[in-house]
């Protein structure tokens, strides 16, 4: 049986976006250059559906906790995530992300639900949801714990992120010095943002949610 990552979308208070056809264009563009970057990870393309929804459908491996911030440094309104992990029993569109189902989409459904009921605090925009409960808890808290530390970011952390993610840094050990030297600051200047920032703890924490998905893959 075939396990695969489902992701599924929404703008928050999206009703509020001016421009919407701009801004829509916009989203449309972002996601056909995420499109081709993940293209060896995606089993159907990011795509808009419904409303201000949008999906995806992609292979089991960490690069889509790397997506997933891709999407948070891009996107230019905030959103929420539910994320499905299992399997997808209908035929799958490659180019687009309409028409499948399956438990992964139902739980990727369910996850974004329990985002609408809970967000604690506006902190974590983002569920999981598997077939196993302590799974689904343990990650979770993960999730909670990450995506706290990333709400305190300010516009330069988050800068630093985002260029940090253009040259292919997605974990908490790396060249820090080539990095600095690439984006034209001192060692001192990034070691200070990267701490301030505790990116490199939410790195980590990236990286033990990958590593425990992978352990447990028989499980979800």
């Amino acid at each position: 049986m075939a396990t695969d990552v489902v992701i599924i979308g929404d703008f928050i208070k999206s009703k509020q976006i001016k421009e919407r056809k701009v801004f829509q264009k916009q989203v449309q563009a972002i996601f056909k250059r995420l499109n081709q970057k993940y293209q060896k990870q995606l089993l159907s393309q990011l795509t808009l559906t419904v409303g201000d929804e949008f999906q995806v459908i992609m292979k089991l491996d960490s690069n889509w906790l790397n997506f997933l911030d891709d999407l948070y440094v891009t996107l230019p309104h905030p959103f929420r995530l539910g994320i499905g992990i299992g399997e997808i029993t209908t035929a799958i569109d490659p180019e687009r992300s309409i028409g499948a189902d399956g438990p992964a989409f139902w739980r990727a459904r369910e996850a974004i639900e329990a985002v609408h009921r809970n967000h604690y605090g506006n902190k974590c925009h983002l569920a999981l949801r598997t077939q196993d409960d302590s799974i689904n808890q343990m990650v979770n808290s993960l999730f909670l714990l990450s995506e706290t530390l990333k709400s305190q970011w300010t516009d330069l952390q988050r800068e630093t992120f985002k260029l940090m993610l253009e040259e292919g840094i997605y974990q908490a050990e790396f060249d820090q010095a080539h990095f600095a030297q690439t984006i034209q600051i001192s060692q001192s200047s990034l070691s200070k943002r990267l701490s301030l920032g505790n990116i490199k703890i939410y790195l980590r924490g990236r990286e033990t949610i990958a590593e425990f998905l992978e352990g447990n893959h028989e499980s979800l």
